[in-house]
C-alpha cells in the first residue's frame, strides 16, 4: 500500500526560549486543508473555517502571534506560513510543541527544505481578488494598496540614516523562493534595548541578522554575511507575505506599497482583505 502520510518535526531556539519545537504532518491522500494546534494540544484555527480563524486575538512581540484562549496561542509564524503557500491543494496539521515556533536560521529556507520533503513538488500558487484601495498612515510610515494582476510588494525601510527598499512581483513559486532565504534581522541598539527588557532571551547569532549602521549602511555585526544586497528589506516582504498568509493559503491580486511596516502594519492589511480571503478563494481538490 502506498504511503501518504508524511511527518517531520523541528527543534530549536525561539524568540524567547532555547527548547521550541513543532511536528508538521502532510497527509498527501486528504482533501486540502491546514490546520494549527497549540502546545496544549487543542486546535487553534483551520483554514475550511473562516470563524475559527476570526475568533483569534492578535499579539505581536517581534513576531506574529495569534490566541484562542490562556492555554492556547502562538507565534513566530511568519517564516512558515509564505512555504504553505506553495502547497494550496494539501492537508497539513500543524502541531506545536511550544508557544513559539523555532526561528531556525531566521529565514523561510529550512522550512521550504523539510516541507518538501514531506509534500513533495510546489504546488500553482493560487490567487483571489480583493478589491481594495486605501492608504493607512503611521507616525513612521504608511502602506498604500491598490488591486493588480498579481501579488506586488514594493517595501522600503529606514533606521537612522540607513535606507534600503526592494520591489517583487509573485506570480509562481518559483518567484516566492527567492525571497525564502532573506534572515530576519535586528540593529545593535534595538537588540540592546529589547534584552533589556527581558526579550529575545533565546536568540544567538544562528538566528538571523545583527546589524549596525554606519555611515548610511548596515553592516553585519554577527550572522553572517548577507545572503543577497537588500536581505533586510526582502525579509521583511517574507513577513508581509507570511503576516496575510496565515488564514489561508492564497495570495490577494494586490500591489503593496509599504514604508517601515510590520506585523501590525501586516495584521492591519490582512483584517482589511480578510473577507475577500474567504469569499473568493479559489476552489481546490
Amino acid at each position: 500500500m502506498k504511503k501518504t502520510i508524511f511527518e517531520s518535526e523541528f527543534f530549536g531556539n525561539s524568540l524567547s526560549s532555547e527548547n521550541a519545537g513543532v511536528k508538521i504532518l502532510c497527509d498527501r491522500a486528504r482533501h486540502p486543508k491546514m490546520e494549527w494546534f497549540g502546545c496544549s494540544g487543542e486546535s487553534i484555527w483551520n483554514t475550511l473555517d473562516p470563524d475559527s480563524f476570526k475568533r483569534l486575538k492578535f499579539f505581536s512581540e517581534r513576531s506574529s502571534g495569534l490566541c484562542k484562549n490562556a492555554e492556547s496561542s502562538i507565534s513566530t509564524l511568519e517564516h512558515l506560513t509564505p512555504v504553505l503557500l506553495m502547497y494550496p491543494q494539501s492537508y497539513f496539521e500543524i502541531r506545536a510543541l511550544s508557544k513559539e515556533l523555532p526561528i531556525l536560521d531566521g529565514s523561510a529556507y529550512p522550512w521550504y527544505e523539510a516541507i518538501r520533503k514531506i509534500a513533495g513538488l510546489p504546488q500553482d500558487l493560487l490567487f483571489y481578488d480583493a478589491p481594495i484601495r486605501e492608504r493607512l498612515d503611521w507616525g513612521y510610515g504608511f502602506m498604500e494598496v491598490h488591486p493588480a494582476d498579481s501579488f506586488e510588494v514594493e517595501y522600503s525601510i529606514s533606521h537612522g540614516s540607513y535606507a534600503d527598499d526592494a520591489y517583487v512581483e509573485i506570480y509562481e513559486a518559483e518567484d516566492l523562493v527567492k525571497l525564502f532565504p532573506a534572515r530576519t534581522f535586528i540593529f545593535e541598539e534595538d537588540f540592546e534595548k529589547a534584552r533589556a527588557e527581558g526579550l529575545l532571551a533565546g536568540v544567538d547569532e544562528n538566528c538571523g541578522l545583527l546589524l549596525r549602521e554606519e555611515n548610511g549602511k548596515a553592516s553585519v555585526v554577527a550572522g553572517g554575511k548577507l545572503r543577497m544586497p537588500n536581505e533586510p528589506v526582502m525579509h521583511k516582504i517574507l513577513d508581509l507575505i507570511g503576516d496575510i498568509a496565515l488564514p489561508v493559503p492564497f495570495l490577494p491580486k494586490l500591489r503593496i506599497r509599504i514604508h517601515n511596516g510590520g506585523h501590525f502594519a501586516h495584521r492591519k492589511l490582512l483584517e482589511r482583505i480578510l473577507e475577500y480571503a474567504y469569499r473568493y478563494t479559489p476552489q481546490v481538490g
